[in-house]
């Protein structure tokens, strides 16, 4: 098992969202959309042609639920944790950070404030789909062997929810400061930064693995 930190870019919503997540976590979009989840359903909902719609067709209506688009009800939550994406012909290694990645994604292309939560998951180095608490390294061409246009994306995919002991803290980032930032050639600072001094653990207290007695 790694621990891999991790990135999730979200805008378009208040402080008092952002500040609600070091209580409640980051829930996925099935969940936010039926209020009170039903566990049951969970062991349906996590599969490969899910996991695949989520990377591939997120914005597709999806024949399965009503026609909506797949992301309103996806169980899967996007973050980032990078990626490497190798130019054959220049012969070069191209870096794609998460940071950037997370904040395009959240800004909407930089069109809007956007806030970035800093978490850690869980992976294990192959599919495991069907088992909520790992998520799944799409990054990783050596798991996910398929094309995918947004493999240089970095997705890690977390599971249902990621729980507030993950999430270390938020970054939030103006639209004007954005580009500013951009314009004079800087990497973009936050606004402000807030920590989560009150539920998050950090991933040492959980780092070792020990076995059942027997």
């Amino acid at each position: 098992m790694i621990i891999q930190k991790v990135i999730r870019g979200v805008g378009g919503i208040s402080k008092a969202k952002a500040d609600e997540v070091f209580r409640i976590g980051i829930l996925c979009n099935w969940w936010n959309k039926v209020s009170s989840m039903p566990e049951i359903e969970v062991h349906q909902r996590l599969t490969d042609r899910n996991l695949y719609w989520h990377q591939n067709r997120y914005a597709d209506a999806d024949p399965q639920d009503g026609g909506e688009e797949f992301y309103k009800h996806t169980p899967f939550i996007s973050t980032t944790a990078g990626s490497i994406e190798r130019d054959s012909s220049a012969g070069i290694n191209v870096l794609h950070p998460a940071w950037l990645i997370a904040l395009e994604f959240a800004t909407d292309g930089w069109t809007r404030d956007a806030y970035l939560f800093y978490c850690y998951l869980f992976v294990i180095g192959k599919r495991c789909v069907p088992h909520r608490p790992f998520s799944e390294e799409l990054r990783e061409l050596n798991v996910y062997t398929g094309f995918s246009a947004f493999q240089p994306e970095g997705e890690i995919a977390a599971k249902i929810n990621i729980p507030p002991t993950q999430i270390e803290k938020y970054a939030f980032f103006t639209i004007a400061g954005i580009r500013r930032d951009l314009a004079a050639g800087r990497i973009p600072t936050p606004a402000s930064e807030v920590q989560n001094t009150v539920t998050y653990r950090p991933p040492d207290e959980v780092s070792n693995m020990r076995d059942a007695l027997s």
